[in-house]
């Protein structure tokens, strides 16, 4: 069962300037850098077809994390600045999501395409909820494919 927050996934037209801030003024640490394919970010987060978004991964340990999803230029009208969805790891993976299947009318399980990697997304008081059965990136990967968001 999550017991707590793994990360805040933040939408950012200015990303450079976002990571900047977490990192010289709040002091987070770059963990790691990807990109997230389109359709990835078509299925989870609603958003138009596009060539998908590069990501920067921030903060230190297992919870607390900010994901900086940087919005493509042509998508900025559409797909606005803010909160983009909370994400939480759990460890009963199949029973959090007969849980929010309970809750949630819209949740949608992903095929991320890492194996032993599940994920699943709902919708709950209008946020993206994002839960996760495993997570192992490589820490400080620089940048790299990945279809976990």
């Amino acid at each position: 069962m999550p017991a707590h927050l793994h990360h805040v996934v933040m939408r950012s037209h200015s990303a450079q300037t976002f990571v900047a801030f977490l990192t010289d003024v709040v002091g987070m640490e770059v963990q790691f850098q990807m990109r997230v394919p389109g359709e990835v970010l078509e299925k989870t987060l609603g958003w138009p077809p596009s060539e998908g978004a590069d990501v920067t991964m921030l903060g230190t340990g297992d919870s607390g994390l900010v994901e900086v999803l940087d919005v493509p230029k042509h998508l900025r009208d559409v797909v606005p600045e803010g909160l983009a969805a909370l994400s939480f790891l759990t460890d009963d993976f199949v029973g959090v999501r007969e849980k929010a299947e309970s809750f949630a009318d819209d949740v949608t399980a992903l095929d991320t395409g890492i194996p032993g990697v599940d994920l699943f997304f709902c919708t709950m008081g209008g946020v993206p909820m994002e839960f996760m059965g495993a997570y192992a990136p490589e820490a400080n990967s620089g940048s790299s494919e990945a279809t976990n968001s």
